[in-house]
């Protein structure tokens, strides 16, 4: 939901012709990507719901990039247009996947140190 917010604030900066792709795509990954993305490496995800993320950012992008369904681009070509300068082009399942292990590493060096932070225990005599 916050994430259609996002993209729909943002139409106006879409619009625009004078506007590069490059940059809208950097706008969509600081804005719409992250509000999608919003503490995914929690989520149970389902087969279904990569697939319903993975339609709206495609819809998103698509839209961005002025590509219709006539057209007949592959949403992988649309990504690598947008995110072309960045090098950023990969498929949300990449992206999930990489939220997921860092936050893994965080957790696991979170429990390595203690709930503290601490790196050993202090005993009192």
């Amino acid at each position: 939901m916050k994430a259609r917010v996002a993209y729909i604030n943002l139409s106006h900066l879409w619009r625009r012709r004078d506007v590069s792709l490059a940059v809208k795509g950097r706008v969509h990954n600081a804005s719409v990507r992250a509000a999608l993305f919003y503490a995914c490496e929690t989520w149970p995800l389902q087969a279904e719901d990569v697939r319903r993320l993975c339609v709206f950012d495609h819809r998103c992008l698509h839209r961005i990039a002025c590509v219709r369904w006539h057209h007949r681009v592959s949403n992988s070509e649309v990504r690598r247009r947008v995110f072309e300068q960045s090098g950023d082009h990969h498929s949300l399942n990449v992206v999930i996947w990489k939220h997921r292990l860092r936050w893994l590493g965080h957790v696991l060096c979170s429990l390595a140190l203690g709930r503290d932070g601490k790196v050993g225990e202090v005993v009192s005599p």
